[in-house]
């Protein structure tokens, strides 16, 4: 928990870790072809969010205020992914042509209609999990950790605020 004890570190440490979760899923996507549901991608947002504020802390002095919403973008990739995986255990129901559900058609051109508008991959179904995990599932412990060492940080800039005050 040392390395967690200072802003600068902490913004590094979860800038570089929101980089390799954006890397890994592009790498599962591109070069192991594992296409994305919409929730997969809807998961990546936060992350993009979060790198953009640690690039934006270096040019600010207090920085308290980005540690709120690095929070506020981790409750939400929290969210997000546990409603994921809710919905890849089948606790959920999500259609938005997100799910393997069939329709009955009246002819060809509904079919095509809807096969346009569904995305390959479906949101209840897991195409890749290690030792039971879903990625769903890895994010969400990942965020949730996450979580954590922002509280943690955000309990020891209060601190050090209420001292200098």
């Amino acid at each position: 928990m040392i390395i967690f004890t200072s802003q600068k570190n902490f913004l590094i440490i979860i800038s570089l870790i929101s980089l390799i979760i954006l890397i890994s899923a592009y790498i599962l996507e591109y070069f192991v072809n594992l296409p994305p549901c919409k929730l997969c991608i809807y998961q990546r947002v936060p992350y993009f969010f979060i790198i953009f504020l640690c690039v934006i802390s270096y040019f600010l002095k207090n920085k308290k205020f980005l540690f709120y919403l690095i929070f506020i973008c981790l409750v939400i990739g929290l969210l997000i992914s546990g409603f994921h995986s809710l919905v890849e255990r089948g606790l959920v129901s999500y259609e938005m042509s997100c799910s393997s559900n069939t329709s009955d058609f009246e002819n060809i051109d509904e079919l095509r209609a809807f096969l346009d508008q569904t995305s390959i991959a479906k949101c209840d179904e897991i195409i890749f999990s290690f030792a039971g995990f879903s990625l769903a599932n890895f994010n969400l412990i990942i965020s949730f950790f996450l979580i954590i060492f922002n509280l943690e940080i955000l309990r020891k800039y209060e601190k050090v605020f209420k001292k200098t005050n």
